[in-house]
């Protein structure tokens, strides 16, 4: 089976998404012409948000080897690296 035949759900996972890579949107799903078109992830996040990553881990400490814009997340804290190597959190609570 090729990729072209397969169900959204049975392709490879991609984890780190670059800017160029192509997403598959509909347009309009709920209105009388719904169409299936492609967008890029730098468009779909905005050309100065395309290098975010986000994930579920603690980081070991606020000085690990990271991308400016990277973004984690824990059960107490949200973390984002502000700059390459730097990390800053905030606490979470209920609301």
């Amino acid at each position: 089976m090729t990729d072209r035949a397969k169900k959204i759900s049975e392709l490879t996972a991609l984890t780190a998404p670059v800017a160029d890579d192509l997403l598959v949107i509909v347009d309009d799903p709920s209105g009388t012409t719904p169409e299936t078109k492609k967008i890029t992830v730098a468009n779909l996040l905005g050309n100065s948000a395309a290098n975010v990553v986000i994930r579920n881990v603690s980081p070991a400490n606020s000085t690990i080897t990271v991308t400016k814009g990277t973004i984690f997340f824990d059960t107490s804290y949200l973390y984002i690296a502000t700059a390459n190597n730097t990390l800053k959190r905030v606490a979470l609570s209920s609301f």
